[in-house]
């Protein structure tokens, strides 16, 4: 077994094939045993350095760490502190082969939830590494938000907050789309509600589509019901819409008739455009760098307006991202105007290493 490579139960949808251990221990020949150990209940990725397991972070929704407190470019206690400055969520069991108790006591103090020595019992592993992943999911569970995206016309949320709620569905969020219209005016509607579907999936979001009239949308009765029904179904913690600063009617209607209907959600914040004019005034700025590939694959979805539509250029999308991150220290960013923000927790706050690269920059 090489250094990070997978070991999974072979029997398909059984509850070790759902959570992911990362193993950090630089003794391949134990890396085995304890691989072997967990393949009931884990998939575990197995890295011989804390350097790799740097790299592994990102890449995955992890359900625990075990980490070797001696480890060959540094020990396991700095890195555990390294990697719940990533996920605070995630739990974390330092292992060593000393019972020093020096060892257990740095070990908690660096944020790890437990201790264990070696060698390492098989039952009490693997109690302990479920006890431990069942905490990683209460942890996250007490901070996961709901999320509602609200546009006009299908794609609208696609291009204005993709890659905000891929990270939001990335992180364990509820996320759900509301599309006030069939968009009939771009296409033909049938065609378009099949493409927002396909879209939604994409994002990991549940769909409200619902049939105003393209271009003849209000910021009276109908949107306000419309957008109050679905919030009731939601009740999100967090809202995107349209901002007023847009040259469609349907969008500036839409964004009013949210403020109305979402007067009692906590968070709303207003996304751009590419009928945004140049008032859009963007205070935050969302890294979405580790999501921006799977947006434009969202976008791709609607194939009956790639063709046609100018502002779903990629390249034209990819500029407009690369633009608004000279706000933020990354590559690719979505720009949010605030309306109102009720101190809950960040919208991208997630347990992905691209909280390192700060992920949310204010401008000054």
């Amino acid at each position: 077994m090489g250094n990070g490579s997978v070991a999974h139960r072979s029997q398909a949808g059984g509850r070790g094939s759902e959570r992911f251990v990362l193993l950090v221990e630089d003794d391949e020949i134990l890396a085995e045993v304890v691989v072997a150990v967990l393949e009931p209940v884990a998939q575990v990725i197995w890295a011989a350095s804390a350097e790799r397991a740097l790299e592994l972070l990102p890449g995955r929704r992890w359900d625990l760490i075990i980490a070797d407190i001696e480890l060959p470019d540094t020990d396991g206690i700095e890195f555990v502190g390294n990697a719940r400055g990533v996920d605070p969520a995630l739990s974390t069991l330092i292992v060593s082969g000393r019972s020093k108790f020096d060892y257990a006591i740095g070990a908690i103090r660096a944020g790890a939830d437990d201790y264990m020595t070696k060698p390492l019992e098989p039952a009490a592993l693997i109690a302990k590494v479920e006890e431990l992943m069942e905490a990683t999911s209460s942890r996250r569970a007490e901070g996961r938000q709901r999320v509602l995206a609200i546009g006009s016309h299908p794609d609208d949320v696609e291009i204005g907050v993709g890659g905000i709620l891929l990270r939001h569905a990335d992180s364990g969020d509820d996320v759900s789309i509301l599309t006030l219209t069939g968009g009939e005016h771009g296409g033909a509607a049938g065609q378009r509600a099949l493409e927002s579907e396909r879209a939604a999936e994409l994002i990991s979001a549940k769909l409200f589509h619902v049939a105003l009239p393209d271009r003849r949308v209000t910021d009276g009765t109908d949107t306000i019901s419309e957008i109050q029904r679905v919030i009731d179904e939601t009740d999100p913690t967090t809202i995107y819409t349209h901002s007023p600063r847009d040259l469609h009617q349907d969008h500036r209607n839409v964004h009013h008739a949210t403020l109305v209907a979402a007067r009692q959600v906590p968070r709303v914040l207003c996304y751009q455009a590419p009928s945004s004019t140049v008032d859009f005034r963007p205070t935050r700025f969302v890294s979405i760098d580790a999501f921006f590939e799977r947006k434009l694959q969202a976008i791709r979805a609607y194939g009956s307006q790639v063709e046609i539509r100018a502002y779903l250029d990629e390249e034209l999308l990819r500029s407009t991202a690369r633009y608004w991150a000279r706000f933020a220290n990354c590559r690719y960013v979505e720009p949010l105007e605030v309306i109102r923000d009720a101190d809950l927790a960040d919208p991208a706050e997630s347990s992905t290493a691209s909280e390192l690269q700060g992920v949310l920059a204010d401008a000054g």
